[in-house]
Formats: C-alpha cells, sequence, structure tokens
C-alpha cells in the first residue's frame, strides 16, 4: 500500500539478542575446577607441620566452595585465599576465586586470579580453558581462541576446550573451524547438549537451517526444558520455510514457559506473513502485555490493523510506538496513512511534517564510471 511502512521488513527489526547471547554462552563451563576433589592430608614423607598445613588447606578450600555454591563469592574469595596461604604449590584456588569473581561480573580481576593459577602451574589446563572463557566474554576474540588452543595443546581430549574455541570461532565468522571444533569435542566425549546447541547456532549463521533445526532437536533430546533451545529451533524451521510447524512449536514453547516473551512476538509476525492478521493481533496483545514498551512491536500490531481496516486501532498503536521512541520514522508514515484513510488529512499533514525531522539520511551514491 503506497506510503506505508512495515515494520517487519525493516533491518532494525529485533532478533531476540536477549536469547541468543544467552544460548551462545550454553557450553562455557562455569570457571572454576572440573574436579573439586578435597586435598589429601596424609601424605607419606610430609612433615607434621606439612601435613596440618595441607588439612587447613584442605578444610577453607572444602568452605569456599560451599560459600561459593551459596552465592557468597566475596566470602568465599577469602576463604580461597586462605588456602591458598596454606597451600601455595596449588593452583585450584586460584582458580576458584577467578570463578567468583566471574559471578560478581569483575572480568579483569578474573583474568588476573587465572594468570595467578598458570604463574604456579603453567600446564594446568582448566585455568587455560577459563582463561579463554573470560576472554570471550570481554569480547577479545583471538586471545580466547589463543587460550582456548593452549588447554587442547596439553590435553588433546579436553573437550569442554574444544567447545568454547568453536564459540570464539563463530563469534569470529570462521564458522566451517568451529563445525570442526565441535566435531573434535564430540568425538572426545563433550557434553552432547553444548555441542548440539552451538552446532545449530552456528549452521543457522550459515543458512543451513534444515541442519540447523535437526541439530536443536537432538539438543531438546538431551534437555528437554530448555527454553532457549526450543526458541531457536523454531525460528530455524520458519527459515527453511515452514511457518506452520514453527508456530506450533512457538505455542508448546508458550503452553511451557507462558512467561517466554519474544516467543509471542515471533508467533505474532509468523501469524501475519501466513496471513491469519486475527490470530496474530492475539499474540501480539499477548507480547505487549508483557513488553508494553516495545515500539516495534507497537508499529507491527499497528500495520496489521491497518490492513485490516481498522484504523481507529492502527492510530492508537502507532501513537504508542511514536510515545515509545520519539523519532520512530516509519510510525509516524505509518500514523499519517492512518489518519488520511480516516479522513484527517489536516492532522496526516501536521504528522508528515513533524516526520522529517526524522528523516533517516539516503544512502551515499555510489560513485558511477563515467567512461562508457
Amino acid at each position: 500500500m503506497p506510503g506505508h511502512h512495515d515494520a517487519r521488513r525493516s533491518p532494525s527489526r529485533p532478533c531476540a539478542p536477549a536469547v541468543l547471547a544467552f544460548l551462545l554462552a550454553a557450553a562455557l563451563l562455569t570457571p572454576g575446577c572440573r574436579d573439586r576433589t578435597t586435598f589429601p592430608d596424609g601424605v607419606p614423607g610430609k612433615s607434621p607441620d606439612e601435613i596440618t598445613a595441607a588439612s587447613k588447606a584442605t578444610a577453607h578450600y572444602q568452605r569456599g566452595i560451599e560459600l561459593y555454591d551459596a552465592g557468597r563469592y566475596r566470602k568465599a574469595i577469602n576463604a580461597f585465599r586462605a588456602s591458598l596461604k596454606y597451600n601455595p604449590d596449588d593452583p585450584r584456588p586460584c582458580l576458584e576465586i577467578g570463578a567468583c569473581y566471574s559471578r560478581l561480573g569483575q572480568l579483569e580481576r578474573e583474568l588476573a586470579a587465572y594468570d595467578k593459577a598458570l604463574a604456579i602451574s603453567p600446564d594446568f589446563v582448566p585455568a587455560h580453558n577459563s582463561r579463554g572463557v573470560a576472554l570471550l566474554r570481554l569480547d577479545r576474540l583471538d586471545e580466547a581462541v589463543e587460550a582456548f588452543g593452549r588447554a587442547i595443546k596439553r590435553e588433546v581430549d579436553y573437550a569442554p576446550a574444544h567447545i568454547n574455541i568453536a564459540i570464539a570461532y563463530s563469534r569470529l565468522g570462521r564458522y566451517e573451524l568451529a563445525l570442526m571444533s565441535l566435531d573434535n569435542a564430540e568425538q572426545f566425549g563433550g557434553s552432547a547438549f553444548d555441542v548440539a546447541s552451538n552446532r545449530g547456532l552456528i549452521l543457522v549463521e550459515l543458512g543451513r537451517y534444515g541442519e540447523a533445526a535437526d541439530a536443536f532437536e537432538r539438543a531438546l533430546h538431551e534437555r528437554p526444558g530448555y527454553h532457549p533451545v526450543r526458541f531457536e529451533r523454531a525460528m530455524a524451521v520458519a527459515k527453511d520455510g515452514y511457518p506452520g510447524e514453527a508456530i506450533r512449536e512457538l505455542e508448546r514453547l508458550t503452553t511451557i514457559q507462558p512467561e517466554f516473551t519474544q516467543a509471542y512476538l515471533e508467533k505474532a509476525r509468523l501469524l501475519a506473513e501466513i496471513g491469519r492478521p486475527q490470530h496474530a493481533l492475539k499474540q501480539y496483545e499477548e507480547y505487549l502485555k508483557r513488553a508494553p514498551k516495545d515500539p516495534e512491536a507497537w508499529n507491527e500490531a499497528g500495520n496489521v490493523h491497518f490492513a485490516l481496516g481498522q484504523y481507529t486501532q492502527a492510530e492508537a498503536c502507532f501513537r504508542k510506538a511514536i510515545a515509545y521512541r520519539r523519532g520512530y520514522y516509519n510510525a509516524y508514515l505509518n500514523l499519517a496513512a492512518t489518519l488520511e484513510r480516516l479522513g484527517r488529512e489536516r492532522d496526516a499533514a501536521r504528522i508528515r511534517r513533524r516526520a522529517e525531522r526524522y528523516q533517516p539520511e539516503p544512502p551515499p551514491e555510489q560513485n558511477q564510471n563515467q567512461e562508457h
């Protein structure tokens, strides 16, 4: 329809960033020691003082684990430091200190803890892996690859590092290397869920949506209740050309997890695309109950009302979109078109003049060769 702007085709359309970010980190193991065993209290050839120190190190270490599991990370750090005081040659307390700083969101201190673990024991593979995880979260991707590579060099069958290096390669756009790394992780007994879910994400980036859907299905077999994977499977199925199946998957998701907000929005979009506007509007309503300040969703709902000839409802939606994003150019144009349909030409002209303030800059014209 002339002059009407459908935000669902806009490149600014959101794509569930929170869901993707959460899923992309699925395989990033919680930093910390892979095997939290206690220190031996009695070791042949040790003096009584050394045995006493080892016993105290064990007690503080175990206390640190308990505090960590209880979410008391600062107190856990103190306990691990006490353990390190009595056994300065063991890198595991440093690794656990790094895990605590990770939970506290102090990534630079986390890195420093892993560096100290590696200063004590340069071949301590979990520290190389955890250091890579921290670098990945800091978006220092090349350094993360190097850290995971050092872990793999020292222990070639260390599956977590293969999964994590796959995530790093994926974020660098090196998708084939990422898939090869996941194959290695699978070969070495890595988590089937982590391998399958991350393989699915990479296949989506490669446009191999059917294979991605199959990978997400395998991940769901491992963890049926992991809702972000079900969401990603639905999106892959939709991109593979099966919107009906995707809608059913999203309906299943919202039945299981009614507060999975993004699923309502994607259902609405798919229903609108396959020509079921009334059902789409019900899903927009459910979504906007949960995310009432989303201007793009208000604009999209307005588009559906407009297509149905429900101009009063469309006007209300476009005004909501503008209220939540003052400079929303498309919503102004859509509102003006709606007011024209309602016979309110003066109001429409006023809105169009206001829209001019927010008109985006046109893309620069490409230089054309004038010679023929």
